[in-house]
This record gives structure tokens, C-alpha cells and sequence, in this order.
């Protein structure tokens, strides 16, 4: 993982990417116990971000300058598949804009907040998520009124009230 920041963090320093934020699986580990994901999703802001993103330049400069190897819609960087996706909506744009920093075996990197990542995979709704969301309800690690306000903020509180009812363990 410790590779994947740094070559990120390069992407920043050569100005292909403004900044990055991790999202998630991986982010939900530094909160939670660790949960089987296949990729790191990586949320970038570019500077000419529009309504259509070209992923060309950051493919480019991963190809040439670090060698990674390219497979559908993954980026290798030391073995490890990275997804670069950008802020699709306005859940995901101000999840991006509240991202907390983290540290990743020493590096320091930002993530979505937990109750970001929450009420991305409450909109979402896959089967997944639907675990980990129960999981996140019996550790009650999160901030229920920071995440009953982005909820609302964004139209999902009925969803929310209807899968907390489905994923109550007795």
C-alpha cells in the first residue's frame, strides 16, 4: 500500500492529478475491521475536471514512468490493482471536500470520512455493502448525527431507516 501512496503522491508532485483521496474498502480499514476488497479505489480531482474526465494522462504517465501494468479499468502499481475514479455526484464531491487524513505505514493520506463511506454504500445499496453497513452498526464506531446529516443532506434517510431495520441483529 505504502508503494501505491507514494506513486500517487508522485502523480500530485508532476501535476498529471491535483489532489487524491482513497475511498472505499480500503479507507473503511482504518476505521473498521479489515473487509476483503479487490482494488484500492482512488478518487482524483484534476484541473481541467469537467463533466467528462479523460483518465489518459495519469494511465500515461503510470505506463512510462513507473511501468505499471494496465487490465481493464485497473492500474498495477507494485501488484496492487488501483481504480482511479472521480466525484460522480454531489454525495461523492463532498465526500472528497471532508476527507480526513489518515497515515498508511507512516505515509500520510486522505480518506473519506467513515460516515462518508457510509452513506455512499447506503446510496449504492449492493449486497457488500449491506454487510459491512451491519458490521458498522454492531461496533457503533460511527458518528450518528454526522451521518443522519448527510443522509438528509442528500435524500437518503428513508433508505437508511429501511436498511437499519433489515440489518439490526438481534
Amino acid at each position: 500500500m505504502e508503494s501505491v501512496i507514494r506513486t500517487l503522491d508522485e502523480l500530485v508532485e508532476h501535476k498529471i492529478i491535483e489532489e487524491y483521496v482513497i475511498g472505499g474498502a480500503t479507507a473503511l480499514i482504518y476505521f473498521s475491521t479489515p473487509t476483503l476488497t479487490e482494488d484500492i479505489d482512488v478518487f482524483v480531482y484534476m484541473k481541467e475536471q469537467g463533466s467528462l474526465v479523460d483518465l489518459s494522462r495519469i494511465y500515461g504517465f503510470l505506463v512510462e514512468h513507473k511501468g505499471v501494468i494496465v487490465e481493464g479499468e485497473y492500474v498495477f502499481i507494485d501488484g496492487f490493482p488501483v481504480q482511479f475514479l472521480v466525484p460522480y455526484d454531489d454525495l461523492s464531491n463532498e465526500a472528497f471536500k471532508q476527507a480526513v487524513s489518515a497515515e498508511y505505514g507512516g505515509l500520510p493520506v486522505k480518506i473519506f470520512a467513515l460516515e462518508y463511506l457510509m452513506a455512499i454504500m447506503i446510496q449504492l445499496n449492493k449486497v457488500k455493502y449491506r454487510e459491512r453497513l451491519r458490521l458498522l452498526i454492531e461496533t457503533r464506531i460511527f458518528d450518528k448525527r454526522k451521518l443522519s446529516a448527510i443522509l438528509k443532506t442528500h435524500g437518503l434517510l428513508a433508505k437508511w431507516e429501511t436498511l437499519i431495520k433489515e440489518l439490526k441483529t438481534p
